[in-house]
């Protein structure tokens, strides 16, 4: 390995401003913080992006010991100052209407300063989307359309063992904006037909197996032994729960989770849960994270983890909404064993998952 490899420290974290990304942040400086990896380099550094730097969320991680860098995606000598010294890139694509722009330009700054590796996260079933029978140009999934252009520009300028790329299901966190439905109505109303299979997992599994990968593949590659095993060296990993389930099925789970059998499944329109979402991210409820102190060796969300009403803008809500639609079309029933392998166990269920955070959805009832 060359000097001007090891030199390098810095390991930058896009899109802090979402959900993912702030949870990622926060694992990443907790494991730092925490010496969890004694091996690895004492002065390594974490660099977190987002386009606004104000507010308590994310002071929280700049006194963990996060380099903090407000980005204009439009300014290149930003971008390539944000990349100096970088070993590595976590990419969250933005939740934003120039997405594809805005990844193509931090694609250009990391390859200019020559980042030895990029990691992208995107979503399951991406790579399905041709398998629906709608047409190339249709705007049924421009959103999960634009995660897989990313993709490819990610294969294209990071080519060979310089990428990987980490797809997701849906998080079960996203249920908290359910809450008032799930506690007050026993309803789990989504856009999505009764006999549509797909798949949920949660947020704090993804973010442990994320960094687990990374930590694992860092060490391989410092002590200058890639093939060491062939499971951390992959460039697609699909982190799934083994099986997938119908909404009745997931309602059904959700509802003995909470301690409420009696819990149904409603399907709505798309436009209907679009509304609903708009109306939770001005809800007082959501204004703020909650004072809650998770344990995530045992899948309790803390205020790290717990979504708040600002996640919620139109790109976001229409890119779950894709990922339900693409459900419908039977192209989400999608399952892998990377989840559990990087994780060393068995991923949480969503019967387990909410069994677990039930008290934590009660205070959003």
């Amino acid at each position: 390995m060359s000097q001007q490899t090891t030199s390098r420290n810095v390991c930058v974290i896009t899109n802090v401003d979402s959900l993912l990304g702030y949870a990622l942040a926060y694992r990443f400086l907790e494991a730092i913080r925490n010496n969890e990896d004694p091996t690895a380099d004492s002065k390594r550094k974490i660099r977190i992006l987002c386009r606004d730097t104000q507010g308590l969320e994310l002071k929280r991680l700049e006194e963990m010991g996060a380099e903090l860098m407000k980005v204009n995606y439009k300014e290149e000598e930003k971008l390539r100052e944000a990349m100096k010294n970088v070993l590595a890139v976590v990419l969250i694509p933005e939740n934003s209407s120039n997405r594809l722009k805005e990844a193509e330009n931090l694609l250009k700054a990391a390859k200019h300063q020559d980042v030895k590796h990029v990691g992208l996260i995107s979503f399951v079933g991406v790579d399905r989307i041709h398998k629906s029978g709608e047409e190339a140009n249709s705007n049924e999934f421009r959103n999960l359309k634009e995660y897989h252009q990313i993709e490819k520009m990610v294969k294209e300028s990071f080519s060979g063992n310089k990428h990987c790329i980490v797809r997701h299901q849906v998080f079960n966190q996203l249920y908290y904006f359910m809450a008032p439905r799930l506690e007050g109505q026993n309803q789990l109303p989504l856009p999505v037909k009764k006999d549509a299979k797909w798949g949920s997992v949660n947020m704090i599994d993804v973010v442990e197996a994320i960094h687990n990968l990374a930590r694992k593949s860092h060490e391989q590659a410092r002590n200058n032994t890639p093939d060491a095993d062939a499971f951390y060296n992959k460039n697609i990993y699909e982190l799934t729960m083994d099986r997938t389930m119908t909404a009745e099925n997931m309602a059904h789970e959700i509802g003995q989770g909470l301690d409420r059998e009696e819990m149904r499944f409603e399907e709505i329109s798309g436009s209907d849960f679009r509304k609903y979402l708009e109306s939770m991210k001005d809800d007082k409820r959501f204004k703020e994270r909650p004072d809650a102190h998770g344990d995530p060796s045992e899948g309790r969300d803390g205020w790290w983890s717990i979504p708040i009403g600002k996640f919620l803008n139109d790109q976001n809500i229409e890119t779950m909404i894709e990922f339900w639609r693409l459900a419908c079309h039977n192209q989400q029933d999608v399952h892998s064993d990377d989840l559990r392998k990087l994780l060393e166990r068995q991923p949480q269920n969503l019967k387990q998952y909410f069994k677990t955070n039930r008290e934590q959805f009660r205070r959003f009832k």
